[in-house]
């Protein structure tokens, strides 16, 4: 047995030794299980027995190239914050460590690493991808939707009260600099883009990347505003187990940023999905999006929040436009992909250009 990816493989006999230099016991039975890939990695299920008792793991690898994962150090760097941050927020899955491999497909310590892995635990549930699709496509919103939309708001309410003592200028321009141009940026987003893009100019792409420079120049010491956030608040990172409790997965970036991230990750899957199956933003959708937004603004009384989200949205706006990360059957038609995600790109560049999300008036970007 042994575990392919571009030039590595994970040998067993190494992998039995890295577990039982981690496990009290003698480890038998490995294997191992792609599950997928999603935007920045290979998740695979780990299973095996110490000393006869069934264990089950994630071993979570990151891709070679894109969003700022290029070198082996980069993907050491994520990774090592990943671990070191789950247990940072309430209801994260927990990771067990990160081990290195070398390019014989023994697993060690980092030093002399070609590659990484993070080893966790599995997330139990199901994701709210189908539940985003349902809500557009049916145009109905039910009760337990209602319930959970303002369970995820109220968990940013109170994960967000949370600020850093020290350090606050540096991590908030880096969080600002970060959306536009970091690893997981516009720019970085924009860069997997296909060349021959069809429904915008590149003299589109410059005046959305000047818009947000600017904004980065207007806002970069509103330091005041660092909170904890998760980074990644989309619906495949949050797990609902039953109709109240929920697991989250895949915190990224720092610790710290601005609330305005973990919003739009979330709130940007009813704009997308609704102009999916409907064409239009409306309806049950939208409902939903302001039952999210307007929950949030009413506890947190945060009247700053609309004048930092416009890069944030338009972060998710390219992200989930990406023809990378949905093709043109996804969206029915090659046409209907092409108007989607003009759409998509009208409402990132209005609204950076704006200077302030206009929540009430959202429809009137696209």
């Amino acid at each position: 047995m042994c575990l392919e990816r571009e030039e590595m493989d994970l040998r067993e006999d190494g992998l039995k030794r890295y577990l039982e230099s981690i496990f009290d016991g003698t480890i038998t039975d490995i294997q191992i299980q792609k599950l997928g890939e999603g935007c920045v990695g290979t998740g695979f299920a780990l299973n095996f027995k110490v000393n006869g008792k069934t264990q089950k793991k994630i071993l979570k690898t990151l891709f070679t190239s894109n969003l700022g994962m290029d070198h082996f150090s980069d993907r050491a760097g994520s990774l090592l914050l990943a671990h070191s941050h789950y247990s940072k927020i309430p209801n994260h899955i927990a990771s067990s460590d990160v081990c290195g491999v070398t390019k014989e497909g023994e697993v060690i310590s980092v030093g002399e690493a070609h590659e990484f892995f993070i080893l966790m635990e599995e997330a139990q549930g199901k994701d709210l991808f189908t539940d985003f699709q349902r809500i557009a496509k049916t145009n109905v919103l039910t009760n337990e939707d209602r319930k959970r939309i303002l369970q995820l708001s109220d968990f940013l309410v109170q994960l967000h009260q949370d600020k850093p003592t020290e350090n606050q200028e540096s991590l908030y321009k880096r969080c600002l600099r970060n959306v536009i141009g970091g690893n997981t940026s516009i720019m970085s987003i924009i860069d997997m883009y296909p060349k021959d893009v069809k429904w915008i100019s590149k003299e589109e792409i410059n005046q959305l990347l000047q818009a947000s420079i600017h904004f980065w120049s207007t806002h970069r010491f509103t330091q005041k505003r660092l909170c904890h956030t998760h980074g990644d608040f989309h619906p495949g990172n949050i797990w609902f187990r039953d109709e109240k409790n929920f697991t989250l997965l895949d915190r990224s970036g720092q610790t710290y940023g601005e609330a305005a991230d973990d919003l739009t990750a979330f709130s940007i899957n009813f704009i997308f999905y609704s102009l999916k199956e409907r064409g239009e933003f409306s309806g049950a959708a939208k409902e939903g999006f302001d039952l999210f937004w307007n929950n949030y603004l009413s506890k947190t009384n945060d009247t700053e929040l609309v004048n930092l989200a416009p890069p944030f949205f338009a972060l998710r706006a390219m992200v989930v436009a990406n023809p990378i990360f949905y093709s043109d059957d996804f969206f029915g038609s090659t046409e209907n992909a092409h108007k989607i995600r003009r759409s998509l790109f009208n409402f990132a560049l209005q609204m950076v250009q704006d200077g302030k999300c206009k929540l009430d008036q959202i429809e009137t970007y696209f």
